[in-house]
């Protein structure tokens, strides 16, 4: 049922598991292939060399992997439509901590990846804060809804598709809650995947499992606007390492940014960072965050220049001469350094000005 075939350049007709847009969950016995799958779909936004084993693992090229991420900065961020109603009063469409939660990081997550254009959400319920995602019977029975501040995704996966256009892959094994919002339902058992959306929905039905109340996803109203200050380094700047950028005082932790996948990307981030603090051309204390991100975009995508004045070359501390340890981020890998950067400043567009996130129009 879920069986597509596609012609490709250079090995002609394919046949294949096609995952259609929409919410779907991926289940399964513990070690049977779940999360395995979800990962091969994660670095799917990214074409692989010959010999790889998954050459033909293809995911939208807009596809954010989403977990919570304890201790990390949030700058300015409207979390609101998840968490609401904080203690004391703490305006949650201006969210800044420099060590958030899990449940408020992974709003945070979600909210950034938004802002810039995702189309597809992946998650594994082993890298997600539990309040964050479900709250069953007891515990609302316990806790009611108006003491309780975090809107769990369960409520809001279904409306982010109908409303925003946004697909969501999850991996779920411990609570078939899940099962009346989703889709489409693949079980995975020995590596192997099959569609079981028909008996997830009968077993839903069964254990009285009910769709959440249609809450439609609120539509942002205001866009953020990076400044200037706080962008420049403080002292010496280095990418040693995959998952962390040293940049001067600070360090920009990127661990569990997972689609970040080659020290070359972290580099270009390291050189891009400090272009984008040098140069008066993107940040001007009007243009949305966005806006920025898409002018770096325009400055990587080379814009018809020679070689040597063009693309990475262009953001490189040797310029001009060509750089040979860059490789390309994407915008999402890009801007969660720039929204992990501690130093950096944010404040909120006013509502109705230019730079909103598109909208999108879902796909049934």
């Amino acid at each position: 049922s879920l069986a597509v075939e596609i012609t490709v350049p250079n090995a002609g007709r394919l046949t294949g598991m096609g995952i259609r847009k929409g919410v779907t969950m991926i289940v399964g016995g513990g070690f049977h292939g779940k999360s395995t799958l979800l990962q091969a779909l994660q670095v799917g936004v990214y074409n692989k060399v010959h010999g790889d084993g998954r050459e033909f693992v293809v995911c939208d090229s807009q596809a954010v992997k989403i977990r919570s991420e304890d201790g990390r900065f949030v700058g300015c961020a409207n979390i609101s439509p998840f968490i609401n109603n904080l203690p004391f009063s703490r305006d949650t469409t201006t969210f800044t901590t420099s060590d958030a939660s899990g449940s408020t990081s992974q709003a945070a997550n979600i909210v950034e990846a938004l802002e810039l254009g995702a189309t597809a959400l992946l998650i594994d319920e082993d890298t997600c804060a539990t309040n964050f995602m479900i709250r069953d019977a007891p515990m609302m029975e316990l806790v009611a809804p108006e003491k309780e501040p975090i809107t769990p995704f369960i409520q809001r996966v279904q409306p982010l598709f109908k409303d925003q256009g946004v697909s969501t892959i999850m991996v779920i094994g411990g609570s078939g809650d899940f099962f009346p919002v989703a889709n489409t339902v693949i079980c995975m058992e020995r590596y192997l995947a099959s569609d079981v959306t028909t008996q997830a929905h009968e077993v839903a039905e069964k254990h009285g499992r009910l769709l959440p109340p249609y809450v439609p996803f609120p539509a942002e109203a205001a866009s953020r606007v990076l400044l200037k200050e706080g962008l420049a380094a403080d002292g010496k700047v280095s990418a040693k390492s995959l998952r962390c950028v040293s940049y001067g005082e600070t360090e920009i932790e990127l661990s569990y940014v997972e689609q970040l996948v080659e020290v070359g990307q972290a580099k270009a981030v390291m050189d891009i960072l400090q272009h984008l603090a040098s140069s008066s051309k993107y940040v001007d204390g009007s243009r949305t965050f966005l806006e920025v991100v898409e002018l770096l975009e325009r400055t990587l995508g080379a814009e018809g220049r020679p070689i040597g004045e063009q693309g990475l070359d262009a953001v490189s501390r040797d310029f001009p001469a060509p750089c040979p340890f860059h490789a390309l981020p994407r915008r999402f890998e890009l801007a969660a350094a720039l929204n992990r950067l501690r130093t950096a400043k944010f404040v909120r567009k006013s509502p109705g000005a230019n730079g909103a996130r598109p909208t999108k129009t879902a796909r049934n």
